[in-house]
């Protein structure tokens, strides 16, 4: 598996754990494809014909989600969103996909994509409380401030 993200805090944040999840179920990661934030296509295509040129067909993304559809329709362009290649994204991408339009999402066909899911808990709700006290406490002219899970 070659993991590929962005070239800033947003990407760096996330890579240990993303390498660290996938060497815990004894993947090979021979290769990380860092991407510069505002790559221009060239930049993106070259990154990719690089890619293209490995062993390695499953690859896990995660980038923001202009730089995705970016990525994602030159993939496409191409040919590695063909039968052969495995592309999965991270929630960072599948949780804005609404966002994206017709083609951006055509260019997406076939990727797979993780969501995160926190299942309702007394100990959830026992957090949430707390959070709203003290939220209110820090913040007395903000009425019913909620917490937003997406």
């Amino acid at each position: 598996m070659v993991p590929i993200y962005v070239d800033d805090e947003f990407g760096e944040g996330i890579s240990p754990f993303i390498s660290d999840a996938l060497l815990d179920i004894n993947a090979r990661i021979p290769y990380r494809s860092v991407i510069p934030p505002f790559s221009s296509n060239d930049r993106i295509v070259a990154k990719l014909y690089k890619l293209m040129t490995m062993q390695t067909r499953v690859f896990v993304v995660h980038l923001f989600l202009t730089l995705a559809s970016q990525f994602f329709a030159k993939a496409k362009g191409v040919g590695m969103m063909s039968e052969g290649f495995v592309w999965i994204v991270t929630d960072a991408v599948t949780n804005a996909l609404g966002l994206l339009d017709p083609s951006a999402i055509d260019s997406m066909q076939g990727v797979l994509g993780v969501e995160l899911y926190v299942s309702t808990t007394k100990q959830l709700a026992n957090f949430t409380n707390r959070w709203k006290t003290m939220f209110q406490r820090k913040n007395p002219t903000i009425i019913n401030a909620e917490l937003v899970s997406e």
